[in-house]
């Protein structure tokens, strides 16, 4: 009997067609929230339906927020967030998703009608929290997890603004600092060592909340008045979109055209060192509002060895598993440094994707904070595990395409998580 636990990846000649994007995963918990902030019904395009944005719906519906999910519209109808009540057992899980409770803890912390457990599934149950317990408890905040692992109790109170230096790059920890802000007694001021993902901070701007940016300084006022209910439509996903440029690259005489995908420049990075690397990508600015989206075209290209360090990884956090399998096809040797905050992700990914890549003939080194991958290497194939993390599974499936035998995912159905039509894609665009 077949194992259905397995996804069987075979080797392909080359990839070509038309892609439309899922919507982009961290702006959609984030206009999620916003909807649920606003007092009203608001509509929200292209939202992405992985398990992620499912489980911040969830949460949010247990506050008393209302979503009549359509096929391309998803209407939110709230109360407004100094309406949001009390859940009859007290507790939201928020499933896998890190996005979803850092940034619900944030908004939690200044509702002093709420008395909140915060819970998740096994692997966020792993994944670090003092990282926003820290600065909310700055801000007053009554928050506490054993360990500084979930479950996390939450009981709201009046907050303080606070001037917070973030010891690591993080949009997951700034946000939730800034959310926590709107509902503090003065200023909060939040520092950033490296910019990070500035969805929270475009769609406060959006939404005329008083928030201003000096520098690598944040600041947001708290919120006085209910901010209105709007209409707002998610770009393409870049992250998604990762995996199609990747398989565009690698394979000969591909071509692949994606629609409608995210520009914010916080978001680009995988695309730009790709460029200075020798790839063959196209892009072409459509909207050209505060989130900018355009379409990408992506041909086959000779890629020479990149090197990512430090200051890089906040831009490339969720495509550095996939850099090191197309690193395995560059000329030369690549080293990826700087990057430890890797290994608090859905799985290690720092460990996962070395054993990955491994497992099908890499020749990969690894360190506390990244790796090195010799490139020239004309993969083997084999089994992997995906480890329950989704951007493993899908990088495993793109050296599936270019492999010299088929790649074996296990645990490949955690892609739900942000892609749900992944593998559907990945068939309509392979040519054999």
């Amino acid at each position: 009997m077949p194992d259905h636990n397995i996804k069987i990846v075979e080797p392909i000649d080359s990839v070509r067609g038309q892609i439309t994007l899922p919507g982009d995963k961290s702006m959609s918990h984030r206009a999620l929230m916003f909807a649920a902030i606003a007092k009203g019904v608001s509509k929200i395009k292209h939202l992405n339906i992985g398990g992620d944005a499912l489980s911040t719906i969830a949460c949010l519906q247990k506050l008393g927020v209302n979503f009549q999910l359509g096929k391309f519209t998803v209407d939110v109808d709230s109360p407004g967030i100094n309406g949001w009540k009390q859940p009859q057992d007290g507790i939201l899980n928020c499933g896998n998703s890190g996005t979803t409770v850092r940034l619900m803890s944030g908004l939690l912390a200044g509702r002093e009608n709420l008395n909140i457990m915060l819970t998740g599934d096994d692997s966020l149950s792993t994944r670090p929290m003092k990282r926003v317990i820290e600065p909310l408890k700055k801000m007053g905040a009554d928050i506490s997890a054993e360990d500084g692992h979930l479950p996390m109790k939450i009981k709201g109170k009046l907050l303080d603004g606070i001037q917070y230096v973030l010891p690591v790059a993080s949009a997951q920890v700034k946000s939730c600092v800034l959310f926590a802000g709107l509902s503090a007694k003065g200023k909060t001021f939040v520092e950033e060592p490296v910019k990070s993902r500035d969805h929270t901070e475009k769609m406060m701007k959006m939404f005329r909340i008083p928030i201003f940016q000096n520098k690598n300084i944040i600041s947001v006022h708290a919120l006085r008045r209910s901010i209105p209910g709007f209409n707002y439509s998610v770009p393409g996903d870049p992250s998604s979109a990762a995996y199609w440029v990747a398989a565009g690259l690698l394979l000969p005489k591909s071509r692949l055209f994606l629609r409608k995908m995210s520009m914010n420049p916080t978001r680009t990075a995988f695309i730009s060192l790709l460029k200075a690397s020798g790839a063959d990508i196209d892009l072409i600015a459509k909207d050209k509002n505060l989130e900018p989206a355009g379409d990408v075209v992506v041909r086959s290209s000779a890629l020479r060895q990149f090197d990512i360090r430090a200051k890089q990884v906040p831009g490339l956090i969720d495509e550095l598993p996939l850099l090191a399998l197309i690193a395995t096809q560059a000329k030369g040797l690549t080293t990826i440094r700087g990057a430890k905050e890797l290994r608090y992700k859905e799985s290690d990914r720092i460990s996962s994707t070395v054993a990955m890549l491994r497992n099908i003939g890499a020749k990969i080194e690894e360190f506390d904070d990244g790796m090195s991958i010799q490139g020239g290497i004309k993969l083997k194939g084999g089994e992997v595990d995906a480890q329950g993390d989704h951007r493993i599974a899908m990088t495993a499936s793109i050296a599936g395409l270019i492999s010299e035998k088929p790649v074996y995912v296990r645990g490949w159905s955690t892609v739900d998580i942000s892609y749900p039509n992944f593998y559907n894609i990945l068939g309509r665009i392979s040519k054999k």
